[in-house]
Parts: C-alpha cells; structure tokens; sequence
C-alpha cells in the first residue's frame, strides 16, 4: 500500500521501472563477428552478413565519370544489405564525382583507382580485383568507357579489371540521351553482349543531367542488383583466400556512445 500526502492510499500496487538492458560484453561481440554477424551495417540490412542473396560473394563495383557517379555509395549499401563484400574500382574522372574516401569508408577496403597501383605486398591491385570477384559490376558506364572496352583499351582500372576477370561482369550505361542513341554507341553495347558475354542493364528514359529528356538515365539501383543476382546464380562462390584480399575489419563498437540515440541534422528541413 502506497503512503500518499494524505496518509495511505489505496489502488493497484505501482509497476516498476523498466530494467535497462545490459550493454552487450565485448567477449560476444568478438563471438558475434566470428560467427559472421554484420557489424555496424546499413540500416535495414540483415543482422548476418552471410544473409541475402549475394550472400559470400565479393562484388568489385566499378565507377566511371557520369554524373550519376553519385548514386555509387547508395549501390555499395546495397550490394551489402544483400550479403555481399564490396571492393570499389574508380577511373580518374570518376574520382570527380565521388571521392575515394567515401568509398574505402563504405566498403571498408583501399579503392582502387590507380591503374599502375601497387599493393602493399607488391601484387597489382586490379589483377588481385579481377581473380577474386564473383562479379564485377560498371555502374555508372559512360559512352568513353564503353568504347575504350569494347576496343579492349585498358587506360584505367576499371576496364583493366574486366579484361583480366573470368567472373561475370554487369555494365549499366549512364550518359546523355543523344550519346546512347548514337550507332557508335549502340555498336559498343551490341560488342559487349554479344562478343563478350556482358551483361547490359539498359538505361531509363527521363530527365537528364542536361536539362533534356530521353533514354539515358542509370537504371534503377534495384534493377542493377536484380542483374548481379542473376549474372552469378548457379555459379560457385569463389573459396576465400586471405592472402589474396584480407576481409574488411570491423569497426570498433565498443566506445563512449554505445547504446545511445543521435540525431545529427545537416541544416534546415522546412
């Protein structure tokens, strides 16, 4: 029985507060990723990483410079909600659109996008893309690109790496609507389907970067991870080899903000 300010009151008994949950221990945390949980994934991405349909595969997404070069973090998301490893491959001009720091920081691996890159250990950095990938993924394609692979110039990392890969590639076409309609261009495609085996994920028609409207929008970023799913069913997940690509380490999550709620705003929302 509760003593109110007016002597003993009589009702339903008050609930007690809420146990706090207990912070998880570092010990199951390092079980956790042991077993293959996602650390620190996208938001709706699934708790395992092994979960999804590309689950297991590494996917070396090539970027080339179009404007919708932007759109290439959001496809890496992507790729990793449905359970695959992203390695990010950027020709010069892409890398002024999209900075490569944004995308080491998604992917959680050193980008490439030198074509006479290094790696630590003296192996070349795209040659260790192309034999490790279950599929290598160009989106966004430019007119430039298509021509330069459908000649099997090999100027940047990107097409250095089709040219090397024995894994499927997918190529999604991003350019003004005058350029794709162009016969120079429709041969290129047409080369890299029917000579190559690619597969092309074919631009959208609407508003373009010039202003005009016409065919030549990147395709729907759903409509691009339908086309890798496809492109590697049925095909074996290439074993991993640690002295090929170490997996991405994890970020910390044991730090002074754990279990805590953040809004972070960039400016005004009205």
């Amino acid at each position: 029985m509760d003593q109110g300010p007016r002597g003993p009151r009589r009702g339903r008994p008050r609930p007690h507060p809420a146990r706090p949950r207990d912070p998880p221990r570092r010990g199951d945390r390092g079980r956790a990723h042991r077993a293959g949980a996602r650390v620190n994934g996208p938001a709706g991405a699934p708790e395992g990483r092994l979960a999804g349909r590309l689950a297991g595969r590494l996917v070396a997404l090539g970027v080339t410079g179009s404007i919708a070069a932007y759109k290439a973090p959001e496809l890496v998301r992507l790729l990793q909600a449905e359970g695959a490893d992203v390695v990010a491959l950027l020709s010069p001009s892409a890398t002024r659109f999209v900075a490569p720091l944004t995308l080491a920081a998604l992917t959680r691996h050193t980008v490439e996008d030198d074509v006479l890159a290094l790696l630590p250990d003296g192996r070349i950095g795209h040659i260790v893309a192309a034999d490790t990938a279950d599929a290598v993924v160009v989106a966004p394609a430019t007119a430039h690109w298509l021509a330069a692979m459908a000649t099997g110039l090999a100027g940047d990392v990107v097409t250095a790496t089709c040219l090397a890969t024995a894994a499927p590639v997918v190529v999604a076409p991003a350019m003004d609507g005058e350029m794709y309609s162009h016969p120079a261009t429709a041969a290129n495609v047409r080369r890299l389907r029917e000579d190559f085996g690619y597969t092309v994920v074919d631009p959208e028609a609407g508003p373009l970067a010039s202003g005009s409207t016409g065919v030549g929008r990147l395709a729907s970023l759903p409509t691009i991870i339908d086309a890798v799913v496809a492109a590697v069913s049925g095909r074996p997940i290439r074993a991993p080899d640690p002295t090929m690509r170490p997996p991405a380490a994890p970020l910390p999550r044991e730090a002074d903000l754990t279990g805590r709620h953040v809004l972070v705003t960039a400016g005004g929302t009205v």
